[in-house]
């Protein structure tokens, strides 16, 4: 029995990863935001590179993106650094595995990500931010299966696991025991700024997404997705963002049944949004697209 739930772990890892490899691209625009009213600059492509890119995170100061890419005729996945205001990309990994979900850790000075392993388990790794000298160093080889995870509180992490089915756990570093909170969860979870939660998607109902957050042991449900949508990102106001097709939505959390459009994107051949993400000082916003 151990040896068929392995196989089926396998299986659902080599799935999602077959699954995060399409041709994207990553896009920063400026974003105005005035609480229920907002405007959206014109897009920059900042990847710039044939094939996946995907993933981006906002540094803590919002003045660099980490994300994932798979470049230079390279197999495995590594993750880049986008300098802003130079204008610079820097390559952050340069490893024989794969490393996805770039995610900035509460020290500021490191960033953490899953990397996928030569017999295929899916880890969590820690590396040295700006400092590609420093060897990477692997944050607990108990947690297997991550897919993505969210630092929600200082050290303590929610994990998007594969198993079947995908299940929402947490974990403490340093403890690293795992808990399961609830199954059929999203991709995309976003830490409430302010407190000890965190925001994700459940999908139990195929057809109907909902944004839920979770909270010492509490799941509230707080509003439908678009149709179809599961990627989000939280405005400092605490407005929800996410996109459907070429076309950015906004949430209010005063109104939280009615999506708002505040930009279309698809004059500017922008089609197939997925990810989103924004600047700490909601000044920023990072999507990825078709490519």
């Amino acid at each position: 029995m151990k040896k068929l739930s392995i196989l089926l772990s396998l299986l659902v890892c080599v799935f999602y990863l077959k699954a995060q490899i399409p041709a994207t691209e990553i896009y920063l625009l400026d974003i105005d935001n005035h609480g229920a009213h907002s405007h959206v600059g014109k897009p920059k492509n900042i990847s710039n590179s044939k094939g996946y890119d995907s993933q981006p995170c906002f540094s803590n100061e919002g003045g660099t993106i980490l994300f994932s890419s798979i470049r230079d005729g390279q197999k495995q996945a590594d993750i880049f650094e986008y300098q802003i205001v130079a204008d610079q990309l820097i390559q952050a990994t340069e490893t024989p595995e794969s490393e996805y979900s770039p995610t900035f850790m509460d020290d500021r000075i490191h960033f953490s990500t899953v990397r996928v392993e030569k017999d295929s388990a899916q880890r969590l790794w820690q590396f040295k931010f700006h400092s590609t000298d420093k060897p990477a160093r692997i944050l607990d080889k108990a947690v297997d299966s991550v897919g993505y995870h969210c630092w929600y509180a200082p050290g303590k992490l929610a994990l998007f696991i594969l198993t079947e089915p995908i299940s929402l756990q947490l974990a403490e570093a340093g403890n690293w025991e795992t808990k399961k909170i609830t199954d059929h969860i999203g991709r995309c979870m976003q830490p409430v700024p302010g407190e000890e939660a965190f925001y994700f998607v459940d999908k139990t109902d195929s057809t109907n997404f909902y944004i839920c957050k979770y909270t010492a042991g509490t799941i509230e449900k707080i509003a439908a997705t678009l149709p179809g949508s599961e990627d989000f990102c939280l405005t400092p106001e605490g407005n929800f963002i996410m996109a459907k097709e070429g076309i950015i939505f906004q949430l209010n959390k005063t109104a939280p049944n009615f999506w708002t459009p505040i930009a279309d994107l698809t004059n500017e051949g922008i089609t197939g949004i997925t990810r989103v993400a924004i600047s700490a000082d909601g000044k920023r916003l990072a999507i990825v697209a078709k490519e």
